[in-house]
């Protein structure tokens, strides 16, 4: 895992460090499933259970476990998958030297690498019709997002700040964009834009840490993850809140790190990876937090799930 530590993920980990390394420490062909159905039936994550230098690859998987699937073969970092509702997958790697954004099909083959500069490009996210996609890059100096056409052109930078902005993730209509910044505090909390870049709005407001947000289908909550209850030891729990910062609910309660949640394109689960068993494993979840169930089972870490729309 020294090169997840090391990866584009790292830019936003490297200032939670204590979180991050606490928890990584402990831690063919697709089946041509319809899109676009929100049955929800199916998750991509990255892991390195067939890695012998501890690398990240993509695999498929349906989401009671079975079918596990491999998509790609690198010997460098494929992590971040985000699935669209065209039936792309967009990926951050650090195939071609540096993390850049890369896409292909479901079932690993027409590769497409999107950006192509020196710095870091990460944490894609796609809009609702699949024609543009979100992402974080450090070109212009520090983390920022910017978005871009499905096909990697039309790059353009939405935030302009000397604070970190990073982990873009669109509103069900496209018309706003969550992520998360330190612009307004010493740690990282939730904001919201329009998918333009203006009117950024500030969500969350507490000590803790949050990251991650993942918009409901409904596009009335959001799930997140946060150190807020566990500022001592570091570990994070996920959550949810309304889009307008009410109602924040605690789903998960342990002293383990539960990360990345993504919830499912029906509205009815959140996936999320956790160290709980051990290692890490994907997990998915009602969205009361009731009904856990373990979808991965090995000894390698499994992380970064998202759902086939």
């Amino acid at each position: 895992m020294a090169q997840l530590v090391r990866s584009a993920r790292g830019a936003v980990i490297a200032l939670v460090a204590p979180l991050a390394l606490a928890f990584l420490s402990a831690c063919n062909n697709d089946d041509n499933s319809p899109t676009g159905t929100g049955s929800s039936t199916q998750i991509v994550f990255s892991s390195d259970r067939n890695s012998t230098d501890g690398s990240l690859e993509l695999y498929s998987t349906n989401a009671d476990g079975s079918d596990v699937r491999r998509l790609t073969t690198s010997p460098e970092d494929d992590y971040e998958p985000a699935w669209s509702s065209t039936g792309r997958i967009a990926f951050t790697s650090s195939r071609d030297g540096n993390d850049e954004i890369y896409s292909m099909s479901a079932d690993g083959s027409d590769v497409k690498r999107l950006t192509n500069n020196t710095f870091l490009d990460e944490l894609p996210s796609w809009s609702p019709d699949g024609s543009r996609i979100a992402f974080t890059s450090r070109r212009d100096g520090n983390l920022e997002i910017y978005v871009m056409n499905a096909d990697g052109t039309g790059q353009t930078r939405l935030t302009n700040s000397p604070a970190t902005e990073t982990g873009p993730h669109w509103s069900p209509n496209g018309s706003r964009i969550a992520f998360q910044t330190d612009r307004d505090a010493n740690n990282f909390e939730i904001y919201m834009m329009n998918a333009d870049g203006t009117a950024p709005t500030r969500l969350t407001n507490n000590p803790g840490v949050d990251l991650f947000s993942s918009w409901a289908p409904d596009g009335q909550r959001f799930a997140f993850q946060s150190t807020r209850d566990n500022l001592t030891t570091g570990s994070t729990e996920i959550y949810t809140s309304n889009v307008d910062g009410t109602g924040i609910t605690r789903l998960t309660q342990n002293s383990f790190f539960d990360n990345y949640p993504q919830w499912s394109t029906d509205g009815k689960r959140i996936a999320f990876h956790s160290n709980r068993d051990g290692n890490s494993e994907i997990y998915t979840m009602a969205v009361n937090g009731s009904d856990v169930v373990r979808v991965t089972n090995n000894t390698a870490s499994d992380v970064f799930a998202a759902w086939r729309p």
